[in-house]
């Protein structure tokens, strides 16, 4: 070993060390504010060296990761130069795979193509985050593209990097000093949970990024677990607080257990039983192929609604406190959770929500297509 790579080992060491004693939320969407600007530094040039991005703007390659187990969904859903990005960008970090960096730029930005505030300019609804891997430049000092970026947020071949260095950073490269996993009902290691939730701060985001980066994989080196033994969604179909009924001719029970609900309902569902007790009154099987009047498909249909008849042990009617407290709090999410469909008996007037006779007496929330 040279002089010059026990010198970048010792400064990962030293780097990371500090990392662990300092920070806090070091993520995108949250403050890294107690850890000074040159602890990140000092990370970025002993895990990247050299600037990959202006490279690759250059002409070149940059590190070469290769997309090896780019499953058929990847190769259609992910345009060609961002996965090159995310395969260079990845080399970095033994611990870290091109699929979960283009997991999270896909959640982020659908791979730069989203056309939502602070993508390609500016900030994201919340006044904080900007980019295709959407990174805080508001928090701090220092911010955290501060502390992980160089060069353009906006340019994904220098967010991308960007995004790998803070997930090493932040636990991949020593998984071996990473004790307790945050999110034990998600699949993956545990110092894989620690990096991704300190990029966003929310098990189920975790969730979607490892279950889209499973089916950015290929089959083939390990074979993917049957969907109902995913333990997250064993744990929701355990939670005391989401209940079933199949008294309006669905079977949610059954849906739920079966792994297929798209993974924004999943994730929707965790955070509503943190925060109301709520019956399910139809996810898929049961509800009609259109939509009432229209020859239109409903996302039932395609596992991307919920229906809700009962909140907080109260049915669902104009006179609900509890069913009238949840759709008002709908109107509040942002980014991957925001929904684009919410019925009710509440007319607020305005999109996403909706209110006609059918959707008196349940509160419906669907989704549209998640990849494409």
């Amino acid at each position: 070993m040279t002089r010059e790579v026990r010198a970048g080992a010792a400064g990962v060491m030293i780097a990371l060390l500090s990392l662990a004693v300092l920070s806090s939320r070091a993520s995108p969407g949250f403050p890294l504010a107690e850890v000074p600007k040159a602890v990140g530094k000092v990370v970025v040039r002993a895990l990247g060296g050299g600037d990959e991005g202006a490279d690759r703007r250059a002409g070149g390659t940059g590190r070469t990761g290769g997309q090896e187990g780019a499953s058929s969904l990847a190769v259609a859903d992910i345009p060609g130069r961002y996965r090159a990005l995310y395969a260079d960008a990845a080399a970095v970090c033994r611990g870290l795979t091109w699929q979960v960096l283009a997991a999270i730029g896909k959640v982020e930005s659908n791979h730069g193509r989203s056309s939502a505030p602070g993508v390609r300019s500016g900030v994201n609804a919340f006044g904080c985050c900007a980019g295709p891997m959407q990174f805080n430049l508001r928090n701090g000092p220092p911010s955290t593209w501060d502390t992980w970026g160089r060069g353009n947020v906006y340019d994904p071949a220098d967010a991308i990097p960007a995004a790998a260095r803070k997930l090493c950073g932040d636990g991949l490269a020593r998984p071996d000093q990473v004790h307790g996993d945050p999110c034990p009902t998600v699949r993956g290691s545990a110092a894989l949970h620690v990096a991704l939730k300190r990029y966003n701060n929310a098990c189920w985001y975790v969730h979607e990024i490892v279950t889209l980066a499973q089916r950015y994989t290929a089959a083939g080196r390990a074979p993917a677990p049957a969907p109902s033994s995913d333990p997250f969604v064993l744990a929701l179909v355990h939670d005391p607080r989401i209940g079933t009924t199949t008294s309006h001719g669905c079977n949610p029970a059954a849906d739920l257990a079966s792994g297929k609900l798209d993974l924004r309902v999943q994730s929707l569902l965790a955070v509503l039983a943190e925060r109301h007790t709520i019956r399910l009154s139809c996810l898929a099987t049961g509800h009609s192929r259109y939509v009432k009047g229209t020859q239109r498909v409903s996302n039932h249909t395609v596992w991307r609604a919920v229906d809700l008849d009962r909140v907080d042990g109260q049915p669902v009617a104009r006179n609900s406190a509890a069913a009238r407290l949840l759709v008002g709090w709908l109107d509040g999410l942002e980014g991957p959770l925001r929904p684009v469909e919410i019925g009710s008996p509440f007319d607020l007037g305005r999109r996403p929500y909706f209110s006609d006779e059918g959707h008196q007496h349940h509160i419906h929330v669907g989704y549209g297509p998640l990849l494409g």
